[in-house]
């Protein structure tokens, strides 16, 4: 169940939280339930924050938390 106060942000870092840290983003995407273009604008917002990293892979790509 998601809560509707919980940001976008906050819900994607949860959802890496409970998949071990890393998530394939198209199945990020389908968790989420939000369109590439508004999952592309909040991964580069954590991205610069340094809260996750991106690997672009030639057949996927892989969001990961960043330990800190």
């Amino acid at each position: 169940m998601t809560s509707l106060s919980q940001s976008p942000r906050d819900r994607i870092l949860r959802i890496l939280a409970n998949s071990h840290g890393k998530m394939e983003r198209s199945r990020l995407s389908r968790c989420m339930e939000v369109r590439d273009a508004s999952l592309n604008h909040i991964l580069k917002e954590l991205t610069k924050d340094g809260k996750i990293k991106m690997v672009i892979g030639k057949h996927r790509d892989l969001v990961s938390l960043i330990d800190r």
